[in-house]
C-alpha cells in the first residue's frame, strides 16, 4: 500500500506498512481499539528527539476518537499536515521511528500549481485550503465540525493561525486530505504582503454570518484583496464563498448572488454547524480544488490586464502575419526582377 502525502511542491510516499509495523503502530495498538492513545503515541516517536505533535500547530489538529486516541485517518492526516509544512522534520521523524529504505525514496516533487492550471487537473492527494473571513464568521467552528467536534456557542477570538486535517471520501472511492488553514482577519494583510502567500494555496473559501450584512460585505472586500493578490502575483487561486450560521435569518440571496456573479465563482456555499447541515462543503471544496482552472476569482483590474495581453497577442500576431506577407512579397518581386533581367 502506497502513501502519497503533499507538500506544495514535495510529497513523501512510503510504505504504510514499514511505518506501522511497530507493536504501538496505529494498526496494532496495545488495546487493539485500532487508534492511538496518548502514551503509545509518545511510544511511537521514543526513539525521535521529541514527539513532534505535542504543541501547536499539530495539537487538536486531527480527529480523535471519543477516548483521545489518534485513529488511522487522524495520524495520516496528521503527518500530511508535518509534511506540509515542515517536509525536512517529516522525513526525519519517519526515520526516526523505523523507516530502513533509502530516505530518497520517500521524497517527490509534484509539478507547480501553475503547470496544474494550464493542465487543467492535478495529481495531488492532499490540498491546503485557506479558510478566511471576519471575526464572528464562523470559520473556528467549521473546522471544529471538520474534526467532528460539536457546535458550542461561546466564542474565542483566534489569534493565530489554526489547523485542521482530515481524510475526505469522494465518489468513486477515492480519498483525499484536506488541511484547512484558518487565517484570522487581523493576519490577512500581513499574509498577502509576501508576493508568494498564495503559492502553497490549492483552494480558498470565505466565510462570512448568512444574517450579517457587515460580515457579508467584509469577506467580499477579503476576497477582493486576495484575488487582487493572486492576479499580481500569478498565484490565482479557486474560491468559494460559505454562508455560514444558515440557521439564522439570512441576508438578501440576491446581494450574494450579485456578488458572485461579479467575481465570477459560484454561489455561496449555505451551511449551518449548529444544526450540522454542512452541505457536503469539505468534499466540495475538494472538488474545487480538484479543477485549479475553475472558480478562480476575477477582479476588474484582472479582466483589464487579460483585454490588454489579449491585445497585445493580436497585434503581435497582426504584426508577425504582416512581416511574413513583406517577407514574401520581397521575395517574390525579386524572382520576378531576376527573370526579367534574365530574359531581357
Amino acid at each position: 500500500m502506497m502513501m502519497i502525502l503533499n507538500s506544495g511542491m514535495i510529497i513523501f510516499q512510503f510504505r504504510l506498512e514499514e511505518l506501522l509495523i511497530r507493536e504501538s503502530s496505529v494498526c496494532s495498538t496495545r488495546d487493539k481499539d485500532g487508534a492511538l492513545s496518548q502514551p503509545e503515541l509518545e511510544d511511537l516517536f521514543s526513539t525521535a528527539p521529541e514527539s513532534p505533535w505535542g504543541e501547536a500547530p499539530y495539537k487538536d489538529a486531527a480527529e480523535r476518537t471519543a477516548l483521545g486516541g489518534l485513529s488511522l485517518n487522524g495520524f495520516l492526516s496528521e503527518w500530511a499536515l508535518m509534511t506540509l509544512l515542515d517536509p525536512a522534520q517529516s522525513l526525519a521523524n519517519l526515520i526516526y521511528i523505523g523507516y530502513n529504505s533509502d530516505p530518497a525514496s520517500a521524497l517527490r516533487v509534484t509539478r507547480r500549481r501553475s503547470l496544474d492550471y494550464k493542465k487543467q487537473q492535478t495529481d495531488r492527494n492532499v490540498f491546503q485550503c485557506f479558510v478566511f473571513g471576519p471575526k464572528k464568521a464562523g470559520k473556528s467552528a467549521i473546522l471544529k465540525s471538520f474534526l467532528g467536534r460539536s457546535f458550542s456557542n461561546s466564542y474565542t477570538l483566534t489569534a493565530n493561525d489554526c489547523y485542521a486535517t482530515n481524510v475526505v471520501d469522494q465518489l468513486g472511492g477515492t480519498k483525499k486530505t484536506l488541511v484547512l488553514r484558518e487565517i484570522p482577519e487581523d493576519g490577512v494583510k500581513e499574509l498577502l504582503s509576501n508576493k508568494e502567500s498564495l503559492a502553497a494555496c490549492d483552494v480558498a473559501v470565505f466565510v462570512y454570518d448568512s444574517s450579517d450584512e457587515y460580515s457579508l460585505t467584509r469577506a467580499a472586500e477579503l476576497l477582493l484583496e486576495v484575488a487582487r493578490r493572486g492576479e499580481e502575483s500569478g498565484f490565482g487561486v479557486p474560491s468559494l464563498f460559505i454562508a455560514a450560521k444558515d440557521d439564522l435569518d439570512s441576508y438578501p440571496m440576491a446581494i450574494k448572488d450579485s456578488i458572485c456573479q461579479d467575481m465570477r465563482i459560484d454561489a455561496p456555499i449555505h451551511v449551518s454547524v449548529k444544526e450540522r447541515d454542512l452541505n457536503n462543503v469539505f468534499s466540495r471544496i475538494v472538488t474545487t480544488a480538484k479543477h485549479p482552472h475553475l472558480s478562480v476569482p476575477e477582479t476588474e483590474f484582472g479582466r483589464n490586464q487579460k483585454k490588454h495581453r489579449q491585445l497585445v497577442s493580436r497585434s503581435l500576431m497582426f504584426v508577425s502575419v504582416g512581416t511574413a506577407v513583406a517577407v514574401v512579397g520581397l521575395a517574390a518581386y525579386r524572382a520576378y526582377a531576376a527573370r526579367r533581367n534574365t530574359s531581357s
